[in-house]
C-alpha cells in the first residue's frame, strides 16, 4: 500500500483519523498507529512483514546491550557493527531482492517485498547508533519503539527522524484545530503532486527520452522532466508524511527544501531527503560544520564514500554506484577548494552550473548501459539527431502547459518567493483581505484534492 493508493485516501486514513479522537490518551492513539501500520505495512504481504517485525526487537535489546556496556568501547562497537549487518541484510534480501534471482533460499516474488524498507532499516539502525554515540538513552518501553519504527507516516520517505527527537511526542502529544488544519492541506497538496504532476512529467519523459525518437529539445526536456517526475513523488510523499503526522498530533521536520544556487550542487543533493543525507554525512564525519575538524583529506575521501553508501542504500545498481560515486567527488571537490571560486559567480550562473551538473551526473540513473547515457549526453548538443523537437514531446508539452506552468512556480525559488510574498501583501491589507486568501486556499485545495481522486478513479477504472 502506498499513500497515492484510493484504498489508503479514501479507506485506512480517514478511519484511522476517526478513531484517533475515540480516546485522548496518547498510549490509545499508539496502538491505534500501531494497528494501522501493521495494515499499511503488510497490505498483501503478511509474511514477510512478521520477519522484518522482529528486528525491532533486535534493535531495542542492541540499544540495552550498548548502555549495559559503557565504557567498553569495543565491546559497544561490536554490537553496533551487529546491529548495522543485521539491517543491511534486511534490507538487500527484502528491498533489492533482485540481487538473489538466482537463489532459491533468498528469492521470491517481487509483491512480498514491503514498501519503505528502506528507511524502516535506516530507522532501526540510526536509533542504534545514536546509543553508541552517547546522544540518546536505550528505550526500556518496546512499545514506544515499536510506535516509532513502524508508523506509516514515515514509511515511504522518511523523514528519518532521529528517536532522541521524536520520543518526547511518542508519550504526550495532542491533536489541536490547528495541526489537523494544517495536516489535510499538506496532505492533499502532497497527493495532487504525486496524482497530478509527477504523471504530467512521467508522459514528457517517455516521450522526450523515447529511443526511437531521438531530438535534441526531446532529450533536454524527456531528462528534466524525469528529474521533476521523482520530485514530485519525492516531494508529495513527505508533504503526506508531515500532513499525517500532524492529524495524528505529530510534528515531524521537513524533508526537502527549494534549491539554493550559494549552497551549490552539495545543497542540491541535501534538497531532497534532507534527513537522510544529514545522516549520512554525519556518520562518515562530512557534516558541514566539521566539528570534529577533519582534515580535508579526510572530508574529500569521506564524501566520496559517502556518495556510493547512499546510492547503494537507494538502488544497488552499477548505474546508481557510479552515479554516487560522481557526485561524491564534485561534492568532495566543492568541500576542498571549488566552494570559494563558485561562490563568487553571479546567482544566474550558479543556477546554470547546478543544471549542467545535475543533468551530467544524475541523467545516468535513468539509463541501465553507458551506451544507453552515451547516447543522449551527445544528443543534448545535436550530435546524431534528425531534428530539434517530436511531436509527441511538444503535443505532451503543449497538452499540459497549465500544469507545467504551475509545477515551474513550485519549483523555481524566484517565483516561489515572489508569489508568497504577493500573497503576505494582499492578507496583510485587512481582515477581509485575510478572509478572502484563506477561503481561496481552502477552496483551491479542495478543489485540487477532488482533482486528484476523479484522475484516479479514471486511471484504476479506465472511463
Amino acid at each position: 500500500m502506498v499513500y497515492s493508493d484510493l484504498i489508503f485516501i479514501l479507506g485506512l486514513f480517514p478511519i484511522v483519523t476517526i478513531l484517533s479522537f475515540f480516546d485522548r490518551s496518547t498510549e490509545y492513539k499508539n496502538l491505534i498507529l500501531i494497528l494501522a501500520s501493521v495494515i499499511f505495512f503488510s497490505w498483501g504481504k503478511p509474511f514477510a512483514f512478521c520477519l522484518i517485525f522482529l528486528s525491532v526487537f533486535f534493535d531495542w535489546a542492541m540499544g540495552c546491550a550498548i548502555k549495559k556496556q559503557e565504557g567498553k568501547r569495543p565491546v559497544q562497537a561490536f554490537f553496533l557493527v551487529l546491529d548495522f549487518i543485521v539491517n543491511a541484510g534486511l534490507l538487500f534480501v527484502f528491498g533489492h531482492n533482485y540481487l538473489f534471482v538466482n537463489s532459491d533460499l533468498l528469492s521470491f516474488e517481487q509483491t512480498v517485498i514491503p514498501v519503505g524498507i528502506a528507511f524502516y532499516t535506516l530507522r532501526g539502525f540510526s536509533y542504534v547508533y545514536d546509543i553508541y554515540k552517547g546522544k540518546a538513552e536505550p528505550e526500556k518501553n518496546v512499545l514506544c519503539l515499536l510506535t516509532y519504527m513502524i508508523s506509516f507516516h514515515l514509511m515511504l520517505v522518511g523523514p528519518l527522524i532521529r528517536y532522541k527527537d521524536i520520543e518526547p511526542q511518542i508519550r504526550k502529544r495532542e491533536i489541536t484545530t490547528a495541526k489537523l488544519n494544517a495536516g489535510l492541506v499538506k496532505i492533499f497538496t502532497g497527493f495532487a503532486k504525486v496524482v497530478l504532476l509527477a504523471d504530467l512529467f512521467s508522459r514528457i519523459k517517455l516521450a522526450g527520452l523515447n529511443g526511437n525518437e531521438i531530438t535534441t529539445l526531446g532529450c533536454w526536456l524527456g531528462m528534466m522532466s524525469f528529474f521533476a517526475q521523482y520530485y514530485f513523488i519525492f516531494t508529495g510523499f513527505s508533504d503526506i508524511a508531515k500532513g499525517l503526522g500532524l492529524v495524528n498530533g505529530f510534528d515531524y521536520p521537513e524533508n526537502y527544501f527549494i534549491v539554493k544556487a550559494d549552497e551549490l550542487f552539495t545543497g542540491l543533493v541535501r534538497s531532497v531527503n534532507t534527513t537522510v543525507v544529514d545522516f549520512f554525512a554525519e556518520v562518515f564525519g562530512i557534516n558541514k560544520d566539521n566539528k570534529d575538524n577533519h582534515s580535508k583529506a579526510y572530508v574529500a575521501v569521506m564524501a566520496i564514500v559517502c556518495g556510493i553508501v547512499v546510492s547503494l542504500w537507494y538502488e544497488a545498481k552499477f548505474n546508481f554506484v557510479i552515479v554516487g560515486l560522481f557526485a561524491g567527488l564534485l561534492i568532495a571537490l566543492e568541500k576542498v577548494f571549488l566552494s570559494k571560486p563558485l561562490g563568487k559567480l553571479p546567482v544566474w550562473l550558479k543556477y546554470v552550473y547546478l543544471i549542467a551538473a545535475a543533468m551530467v551526473i544524475f541523467g545516468g540513473l535513468y539509463f541501465d548501459s553507458f551506451y544507453g547515457y552515451k547516447k543522449w549526453l551527445f544528443a543534448l548538443v545535436g550530435v546524431n539527431t534528425k531534428y530539434t523537437l517530436g511531436v509527441a514531446v511538444k503535443d505532451a508539452v503543449l497538452k499540459n502547459i497549465t500544469l507545467i506552468v504551475i509545477a515551474f512556480c513550485i519549483i523555481c525559488p524566484f517565483m516561489n518567493r515572489l508569489i508568497k510574498n504577493a500573497v503576505t501583501s494582499f492578507e496583510e491589507k485587512s481582515e477581509k483581505c485575510y478572509g478572502i486568501s484563506r477561503i481561496t486556499k481552502t477552496v483551491l485545495t479542495a478543489f485540487v484534492f477532488a482533482l486528484s481522486i476523479i484522475t484516479l478513479v479514471v486511471e484504476y477504472t479506465g472511463v
